[in-house]
């Protein structure tokens, strides 16, 4: 029986061979692009890249030319607005310059917040902390900026005047085939000057940063002993075990009951005491940082976490989730960085993709006295100057995703926001202070004595935690 299966098995491996053989030959006869819609190479397609002009000239505007729209709309024929989305203007607001009722007001954001008059073309905003009594001014042609374009955390403001010394040498530097893409689509240039108004407050970033440090749970008053919340936290950080293979691991093997649930107490616990030292530890920085953004799972949906880490120290200054990868959170991420130097350098380099979002955090910063200089490393091979000298330094941030993936993967995604950032605290606690890198002759980043003088990883945890009341009696 036994020498008939294994003679039909033979004879079924021959046939299927003599397929794949009449199947390689019969493909040589098909023409691949029979089909004109499809291109035999994918275009080059040159984008507009992100590019950050000098601030502009400001002056307060003088006070508003009070007009009449009654008479405006009866001279101008002018009706009132249509709105194809259907959403009507809910708030009481009409034009402070020509009083015009909200019939005839754009709702320029789509938030009923920053709106354009239809009869006089006045436009005006219902935030106060927005300022509408100056003007921008183009610091080439001091002509006054129009607003273009407006986002939930910037207002884009661009010098529409076509006789700009900035917008005349851009289009004279242009090629013969810029200039002929230009006549086509001129928007994907960047021709002209433009400004970004930014409509978040640094109180505002300070403000939720505070909000971000949770209040420290006391963990003295625990069922289980110190060492059994540290060998909780070596299991479940320094080797990325999830809750339920950390109790199982302590049953089995120090015969300690704990529930997954008591184990993941304790680990968020320990994360709100941790963060303290892990956020006001006095580190010695280096001049070069590397960023990146990666995702996560939390509730079933995509999140990310903004990196930043240093590249020589190799130390983990932001970790912070967020649920939107846009300029607000890249902004947020910085000054996670920024603000654990003693001293700002003045050569501070910060290495990362070419995802705009980091320009913008430039600008913002560089508008707030705290610049950095900005490497963007482009695609995978080198066509550029920048990404061949700090192709290196973007590499290093793409092993750490790739470390942290490593210990996030037997989690499954987490269940809220909150116990993601959790865990990213343990973490990156876990890599600064514990975990030895290659990278420094298998040295921790950030060597403190008590830590290193014990015996073992659970008590250089507790030795960590007793560290860490110092910075909460300090900061909390």
């Amino acid at each position: 029986m036994n020498f008939i299966i294994s003679n039909l098995i033979n004879f079924l491996n021959r046939i299927n061979k003599f397929i794949w053989k009449i199947i390689v030959f019969l493909s040589k006869f098909i023409k691949i692009n029979d089909n004109p819609n499809v291109k035999e190479q994918p275009t080059d397609e040159r984008y507009r890249r992100f590019k950050v002009d000098e601030p502009p000239f400001i002056e307060k505007s003088s006070s508003l030319e009070l007009k009449d729209f009654k008479q405006l709309i009866k001279d101008n024929n002018i009706k009132p607005v249509k709105r194809r989305n259907g959403k009507e203007i809910t708030v009481n607001v009409s034009c402070p310059c020509c009083g015009a009722p909200k019939e005839y007001l754009y709702d320029n954001n789509g938030k009923q917040s920053q709106f354009e008059c239809k009869v006089c073309s006045h436009i005006f905003s219902l935030n106060t902390n927005k300022q509408s009594d100056i003007n921008f001014l183009c610091p080439h042609c001091h002509y006054k900026l129009s607003l273009k374009h407006s986002r939930s955390d910037f207002d884009v403001y661009v010098c529409p005047n076509k006789q700009c010394s900035y917008f005349l040498d851009n289009l004279k530097h242009l090629s013969k085939e810029d200039s002929a893409l230009y006549a086509k689509n001129p928007s994907i240039f960047k021709l002209h000057y433009s400004y970004r108004k930014f409509n978040i407050s640094l109180p505002e970033i300070q403000k939720d940063f505070k909000n971000f440090l949770r209040v420290p749970i006391d963990i003295s008053k625990a069922h289980h002993s110190m060492y059994i919340i540290g060998l909780c936290l070596t299991y479940h950080v320094n080797y990325g075990l999830s809750y339920r293979q950390t109790s199982s691991i302590l049953k089995d093997i120090h015969n300690v009951n704990l529930s997954y649930k008591t184990v993941e107490n304790y680990c968020k616990s320990v994360s709100s005491i941790v963060q303290y030292i892990l956020e006001f530890y006095p580190y010695e920085l280096s001049d070069s940082s590397c960023a990146d953004e990666t995702y996560i799972k939390v509730a079933g949906k995509t999140q990310y976490i903004f990196f930043y880490f240093d590249a020589i120290k190799k130390i983990v200054t932001s970790y912070r989730v967020f649920q939107h990868r846009d300029s607000l959170s890249s902004i947020k991420a910085a000054y996670s960085t920024l603000k654990k130097y003693k001293e700002l350098p003045e050569s501070l380099k910060v290495i990362t993709d070419g995802n705009p979002i980091y320009n913008v955090a430039v600008q913002y910063w560089t508008q707030h006295g705290m610049p950095f200089h900005l490497y963007q490393v482009i695609g995978l091979k080198n066509l550029d100057e920048t990404s061949e000298k700090f192709r290196s330094s973007k590499q290093i941030i793409e092993r750490h995703n790739r470390t942290l993936k490593y210990y996030y993967r037997p989690k499954n995604g987490f269940s809220s926001n909150e116990n993601a950032n959790n865990y990213m605290v343990l973490f990156a606690t876990f890599f600064n202070f514990l975990r030895p890198n290659s990278a420094l002759d298998y040295h921790v980043p950030v060597e403190i004595p008590e830590v290193q003088g014990c015996s073992n990883m659970p008590n250089k945890w507790i030795e960590l935690i007793n560290l860490s009341y110092d910075y909460i009696r300090q900061y909390a």
